[in-house]
């Protein structure tokens, strides 16, 4: 499971936008989904590049700009309504592009990029000597948009498909038709196991706690070897999915590291897959499910696996969607011991066509899924595995979970039963 995917995948979508869309200045309400993501940005960094001349950049962008409104690029925010406006797109593109100041670069830097963010793009592009940054407002879309916008950015081609072909419906009710009703035997199977996991005992965390209100974001990266990436994939084909198995080995490379570590963990799981063959989207279509580490390794596998096929996610998405209203404020506290999360841009192929001047570096800074939350993003660029790890340092050390991921991109099975 993937929270982007190449160039190819949202190829197939049919129908460009209509010239009147990309003429009339039109505007709307954020969907729920994304207004879920207010506040947070998603920071990326590429290097090291051939960074393309300034002119060059805004012309790319003014090209994303004017495909209309579907494809979001060219939107810009006013609270919980976005608006598109023909007529400033020129502005708007020189506004979005700017000189990458040196205290916002590398692992301390990406994540205060956000500080440099103007608050009614989309999103912007900063320009270093040697690498280039993109700063996404997480209304706009999610990791599947970040790698589309900067393939149409950097790369120098035309726009990738799905930008250029974008439609903006809701993406819920096909994946919701296509998933449930096409196959009822689906929706009694979420039933019966949410059923019976009430009735089961949850995993125990922790008794302490700290202030749920987060501290200091803060990154540390590092790169898994070609050889090393293809032996854990084969080691985990045919028995987990791969991403069970990085995050049951971030759990115990923390663990070894000396921090406390519940034992529930999160993988980010990307519900275009449930979506009718040919259909994408660009809209936030991603949600964390839950994964319980106690059961060991293949239990887990076998339980994620289920969950998967039969639309488990899309259904806790639509549940929490659905009872947001009458949700119960969050807690005021959250669990001292780490949570491990793993989120899998999987192969980006859609940026390897980047001007790049050695081997390619991807970080990719998120916001953790709450206070002692420590989210693993990987991505596979030139055959190497790109880990990415936002934590809080406030809570945690930053020179213990960098030796985590040095460890975990290291020795991948050894951390594994």
């Amino acid at each position: 499971m993937v929270i982007a995917r190449d160039e190819e995948t949202g190829a197939e979508i049919r129908g460009p936008a209509p010239a009147a869309a990309r003429a009339t200045a039109v505007s709307g309400r954020v969907l729920g989904r994304d207004l879920l993501s207010a506040g947070v940005y998603i920071s990326v960094e590429l290097s090291p590049l051939v960074v393309p001349e300034r002119a060059a950049v805004v012309h790319a962008v003014r090209t994303l700009l004017d495909l209309g409104a579907a494809a979001r690029a060219g939107r810009t925010f006013d609270g919980p309504r976005w608006r598109y406006d023909p007529a400033m797109l020129d502005a708007q593109a020189e506004r979005m592009v700017r000189e990458l100041p040196p205290e916002y670069a590398g692992d301390a830097g990406l994540p205060r990029l956000r500080e440099a963010i103007t608050p009614d793009l989309p999103f912007m592009v900063f320009l270093g000597e040697d690498r280039a940054s993109l700063c996404i407002d997480h209304r706009l879309g999610d990791g599947f948009l970040s790698v589309m916008l900067t393939a149409g950015i950097l790369s120098g081609r035309r726009p990738p498909g799905v930008l250029a072909s974008a439609r903006d419906a809701d993406p819920l009710p096909a994946a919701l038709n296509a998933t449930f009703l096409r196959h009822p035997g689906r929706a009694v199977d979420v039933v019966r196991d949410r059923l019976t996991e009430r009735r089961a005992p949850r995993p125990v965390h922790s008794a302490a706690t700290v202030p749920a209100e987060r501290g200091s974001l803060d990154l540390v990266t590092a790169v898994m070897d070609p050889d090393t990436y293809r032996s854990i994939a084969a080691w985990s084909r045919g028995r987990v999915p791969p991403t069970l198995s990085m995050m049951f080995a971030l759990r115990e490379a923390l663990h070894r590291l000396g921090v406390p570590v519940m034992d529930e963990g999160s993988i980010l799981v990307d519900l275009r897959r449930y979506l009718p063959s040919g259909r994408s989207t660009l809209a936030n279509f991603v949600v964390g499910h839950p994964i319980d580490a106690s059961i060991g390794l293949d239990a887990a596998g076998a339980r994620f696996s289920r969950d998967l096929h039969s639309g488990r996610p899309l259904a806790a998405l639509t549940a929490g969607l659905l009872s947001r209203g009458w949700r119960r404020p969050a807690p005021a506290t959250a669990p001292a011991a780490a949570k491990p999360i793993v989120s899998d841009m999987g192969f980006l192929r859609a940026l390897e066509p980047l001007p790049w001047a050695g081997e390619g570096h991807v970080r990719v800074s998120v916001d953790p899924a709450g206070r002692n939350g420590i989210t693993a993003l990987t991505a596979v660029l030139q055959r190497r595995l790109n880990v990415s790890m936002s934590f809080d340092a406030s809570l945690y050390d930053r020179s213990t979970i960098a030796a985590a991921c040095e460890l975990l991109c290291r020795d991948p099975k050894g951390l594994l039963p």
